[in-house]
């Protein structure tokens, strides 16, 4: 069996000495936020090239792109209400089929 990860996002993303770095993060099960969310913490790095790195965001988009044509999320702007609630937000929050019930 394959070594296997599973994060709950990405942290950082950079371009260091001609190496991508992207760090990977996990919620933490003690840490809390201001607002008593689970924290977010580093958990592991991903370190490839530039041409590699272009591969994982071609991959990712085609996915993106799939679960969008079978209408498991919707990153599209008709629903208004989810836009004004997100509009303070740095990044796009995606609305997923609830599809499990661990969702």
């Amino acid at each position: 069996m394959s070594d296997q990860r599973f994060i709950d996002g990405v942290g950082e993303v950079r371009l260091t000495e001609g190496v991508v770095r992207m760090d990977l993060l996990s919620m933490s099960p003690t840490q809390r936020d201001e607002d008593g969310n689970p924290a977010p913490q580093f958990v592991e790095q991903l370190v490839m090239s530039p041409r590699a790195f272009m591969r994982v965001v071609s991959a990712l988009s085609q996915t993106l792109k799939g679960m969008e044509e079978k209408g498991l999320i919707n990153r599209g702007g008709a629903d208004t209400e989810n836009n004004a609630s997100n509009e303070n937000t740095s990044e796009p929050e995606a609305k997923v089929a609830a599809s499990s019930p661990n969702f």
